[in-house]
């Protein structure tokens, strides 16, 4: 059974790119105007309690399914934190879930790449099995009534991710 997850990784390598993302050919996709589906596990950061969008609910909630081997991710990921930090006070949360095959390589990569939102490490890949992210990186929007309300596929343009987070958050 070793071999799913190979597989997995594979398609989700195959589709980790800078260009104009497009739609993976299988599988549906968590998309806009739908609710978002469950998402809960233990921190990267061994200290931190665990995470669950749940418990954020009346809150703007941005959630990034990124890998330490994905190099759009690896440009993308300072740069959200940057916009975490500029509006988290405002309201913003956001939660990171590593794809990464193992839990190590992400806390190695997080130790070279320090975030302040929480991280979790998707185990088995449940979480992406649910979501589906059509893409490495795909960021969604997830408003105040847990509703999925704009989805990024591929390496995000940050000013554009700043203007939506403005206006959901009524600073705009």
């Amino acid at each position: 059974m070793r071999s799913r997850p190979v597989l997995f990784a594979m398609f989700i390598l195959a589709a980790c790119e800078t260009q104009p993302a497009t739609k993976a050919p299988t599988g549906e996709s968590a998309v806009a105007g739908t609710p978002a589906p469950a998402l809960a596990g233990k921190s990267l950061n061994e200290s931190a309690p665990p995470v669950d969008l749940a418990a954020l609910r009346g809150k703007l909630v941005l959630v990034d399914f990124w890998a330490s081997w994905c190099e759009p991710c690896r440009r993308e990921l300072p740069e959200l934190e940057a916009l975490y930090r500029r509006h988290h006070a405002g309201g913003l949360e956001m939660i990171g879930v590593s794809l990464d095959e193992q839990r190590a390589d992400a806390q190695a990569f997080l130790r070279d790449v320090i975030v302040s939102f929480p991280m979790i490490h998707d185990e088995g890949q449940a979480l992406a099995k649910s979501w589906s992210p059509p893409k490495m990186p795909t960021l969604y929007v997830v408003d105040k009534d847990g509703q999925i309300v704009h989805v990024y596929e591929g390496e995000v343009k940050v000013a554009d991710l700043e203007a939506e987070v403005t206006q959901r958050l009524g600073n705009g």
